[in-house]
């Protein structure tokens, strides 16, 4: 009876311990189905999911990138945004064509006959194309071969060789191999330019923690760019694209081209990109007041021309022309002269004048005597025996030293700083945003100077300092653009308008994706009353009717405005800055014109003057004047 109890609980033991291998078995498959189910959800999520997502810093997806290591290529297009003038003309990116040279060696592995006859066709096929670019066959093969991946044709130069349309049709029948034709986009015009607003592009140079885009995955015939200076720099969060349009072949994996396989072009899908930038230059009046300031052999200076109705910048023009594409940075020619500071002379007394109506310190029929010199301060009138009698109005009309220096003993130097900064003088006047798109601050004016009247180390109470900054001379400084917003600050009864340099910016759809809209730019100060507005823009008239801008009268259109000569020092040697400043027609204001002429000969005819006339008459030629 013992032995058969005994007997019983070893197998009910024995089922128990049958019973909990059984639940540890279970458990392990249940954990290994499990471990399983995960891997399977992860290749399906790689597979699927993960390879078609964006790849950090290389705007390109895992699966792209793994079709890219076996391809090398060239690009087309860097999917930069490019920019229109206000009628939609374009002022970057024109499609060109050029050849893409792709390299030959030990692609023809077979050795038989139909292998040699390609061979030779494929060499006189290439002696024919020498014959078409007009170079020696070995120099062609030599660049071709020189580097191991694709690249275009430079012709020794540091870029694209550009064809020609005779050349384009007479290669494309060849149909070569190893050479083919393609579009490329080019962004500047060759010709040197005095559009240094638009800036240019430099390479791009690894920092810490920046991913260099596209760095890998194809060979660039130019590094990829950055805007350095002008609106490329001020706008490149927003003109960088989303990658670009190249053309590949298929390599294998020593790195050798598949001839088998045909080239391929890969393009970004995002209809929305490149972005397009619409300023509010007219590309017309650019390029035909860049033309004048070459016939009138300015040198060095600039010409701003703004749309009175709302400041715009319709031309802007700095000397010395830059080159886009041949940018020295050591070099100033890049600098726009447009938004930098200068001595601004006799038109500065726009400002004097105006502080001496708003604080009425000179009355309305008061006679001041000019005898040519003033006594004190080095002093002196352009006029050598002096104008005589003359009140503020013919004082401002003569551009007479003597009456602005009677008149500035009679204001402090504080109500001169306060007149320049109601006038939106001495501070930056052009468009910029605080957090626009997604920046801390949006300009539209790269570099732009806010120009001073005085330095620090001046006293308030130095009665020659003031009597010389009242002339515009000694440490004022005005630039071009903001001398023109003062007429058209004056046209608007007082109220200071940023001037602007874009309008908007569009998708590659055509929809818009930021406006950018018109603002004041108010001084905390207040401004100007209009009666003094009124009065200045009259006063202006009389200089053309009876002073110094008597030969206006010849103009195709009644104008007015503000001469001025700013004695200043260039190497140690004395030398003039140029200026006149104006509107017109005076019946119905369309234009506001800035001409600076810099360090030009003190014997010299006043050239700006001049220069003023002829923009004036090109802009009453203009078809978009009428």
């Amino acid at each position: 009876m013992n032995q058969r109890i005994i007997h019983e609980k070893r197998k009910g033991g024995i089922r128990v311990h049958m019973q909990m291998m059984w639940k540890r078995i279970a458990w392990i498959v249940v954990g290994l189905t499990l471990i399983f189910i995960v891997l399977i959800m992860r290749l399906v999520w790689i597979q699927v999911v993960q390879v078609n997502q964006v790849m950090p810093g290389m705007q390109r997806t895992m699966r792209e990138m793994s079709v890219l290591q076996r391809e090398r290529g060239v690009i087309l297009d860097s999917g930069r945004g490019q920019f229109t003038d206000i009628h939609g003309l374009p002022l970057t990116g024109k499609m060109e064509w050029g050849i893409v040279l792709f390299p030959q060696d030990r692609v023809l592995k077979k050795h038989g006959k139909e292998d040699n006859k390609k061979k030779h066709k494929d060499d006189a096929n290439f002696n024919k194309l020498a014959s078409i670019l007009h170079i020696p066959v070995n120099q062609l093969i030599e660049e071709r071969e020189k580097e191991r991946t694709p690249h275009f044709w430079t012709g020794g130069g540091s870029g694209p060789s550009l064809l020609n349309d005779d050349q384009l049709v007479r290669i494309r029948d060849l149909h070569l191999e190893g050479a083919e034709v393609y579009p490329l986009m080019t962004r500047y015009s060759p010709r040197a330019s005095g559009s240094q607003w638009l800036g240019y592009l430099s390479e791009q140079q690894e920092q810490p923690g920046m991913i260099i885009r596209h760095q890998d995955e194809v060979r660039q015939p130019f590094a990829m760019k950055f805007g350095a200076a002008g609106l490329e720099r001020t706008l490149e969060p927003l003109l960088r694209g989303v990658g670009p349009t190249m053309v590949t072949r298929m390599v294998s994996g020593d790195g050798q081209i598949i001839p088998e396989i045909g080239p391929r072009v890969i393009a970004p899908a995002n209809s929305h990109y490149p972005l397009n930038v619409e300023t509010t230059i007219d590309a017309r009046l650019q390029q035909g007041i860049e033309e004048l300031t070459e016939s009138s052999a300015m040198e060095e200076g600039a010409v701003v021309v703004l749309d009175t109705a709302n400041a715009d910048v319709r031309a802007m023009v700095s000397r010395p022309f830059y080159h886009p594409q041949r940018v020295d940075p050591q070099q100033t020619s890049w600098g726009n002269r447009a938004v930098q500071g200068a001595v601004p002379g006799s038109i500065f007394k726009i400002v004097t004048a105006a502080a001496a109506l708003e604080h009425g310190v000179v009355s309305r029929n008061e006679k001041f005597h000019c005898e040519g010199t003033y006594g004190k301060y080095g002093l002196s009138c352009w006029k050598n025996h002096g104008h005589g009698e003359l009140n503020l109005e013919e004082g401002f009309a003569e551009s007479c030293n003597i009456v602005f220096a009677e008149t500035a003993r009679r204001l402090r130097l504080e109500q001169l700083e306060q007149t320049t900064d109601r006038l939106g003088l001495a501070r930056s006047v052009g468009w910029q945003a605080q957090q626009f798109a997604g920046m801390p601050v949006l300009k539209h004016f790269d570099h732009e100077e806010p120009g001073r009247i005085r330095t620090k180390a001046v006293n308030t109470n130095d009665e020659g300092a003031k009597i010389q900054t009242a002339i515009g001379q000694r440490d004022v400084r005005v630039t071009p653009l903001q001398a023109a917003n003062l007429i058209v600050t004056l046209l608007h009864e007082g109220r200071v308008i940023a001037p602007r340099l874009v309008q908007r910016i569009r998708y590659a759809d055509g929809d818009t994706m930021l406006e950018m809209p018109l603002h004041n730019s108010p001084s905390s100060l207040g401004q100007i009353s209009p009666s003094t507005a009124h009065q200045l823009l009259h006063w202006m008239t009389t200089v053309v009717r009876e002073g110094t801008g008597k030969s206006l009268q010849q103009a195709t259109w009644h104008v007015a405005g503000k001469s001025g000569t700013a004695q200043v020092l260039q190497k140690g040697k004395p030398k003039n800055h140029q200026w006149f400043i104006g509107y017109g027609p005076v019946e119905a204001p369309r234009y506001a014109v800035a001409v600076l002429v810099q360090n030009v000969s003190p014997d010299r005819d006043h050239q700006a003057t001049d220069l003023f006339r002829k923009v004036m008459d090109y802009l009453a030629a203009s078809p978009h004047s009428l």
